[in-house]
């Protein structure tokens, strides 16, 4: 499976999640495989206009970490989105993909965590090939808050 096409369940699934913070779910990039000069992901603007990104990455040394079962708050959004894209991966099940984990990067996150919080995804598809999404992040206008805005937010049911 074709890094473009599991990045079009990903989307899918975001718009489809009706959480109030996404304002936006778009594409990016160009490279069809992980890895190039123009790496394809997943741009997702939040109201807030900050913006998180899932996207193709090569990184080696991934751990896989449970899924948390409440989010990061806004204010660590590249872990948040990635803790959120599991929520919807755990509830959907997407049959184009056989399993997904939820991992942390070597040397990536804040410091004295660096390595162990949630960074990236990395997805088994159904045909046996593997994605790894990495989370990345950038701040809006105004600073994120440090607690949980929606705590009523619950994943529509499929």
């Amino acid at each position: 499976m074709r890094l473009a096409q599991v990045l079009d369940v990903l989307q899918e699934l975001h718009r489809a999640s009706g959480h109030p913070e996404i304002a936006a779910v778009e594409r990016f990039g160009a490279d069809s495989v992980p890895g190039g000069p123009s790496p394809a992901g997943l741009r997702v603007r939040y109201a807030t206009g900050s913006e998180a990104y899932l996207w193709g990455a090569i990184w080696p040394g991934e751990t896989p970490l449970p899924v948390p079962e409440a989010l990061p708050p806004p204010s660590r959004r590249a872990s948040r989105a990635a803790v959120f894209a599991a929520w919807l991966l755990d509830a959907a099940r997407p049959g184009a993909f056989r399993a997904w984990d939820l991992v942390a990067l070597p040397d990536l996150g804040p410091a004295g965590e660096r390595g162990r919080v949630p960074l990236g995804l990395r997805i088994t598809c159904s045909d046996g090939t593997a994605s790894l999404l990495r989370a990345t992040a950038a701040g809006g206008p105004t600073a994120e808050p440090d607690t949980e805005p929606y705590p009523d937010y619950r994943l529509p049911a499929r």
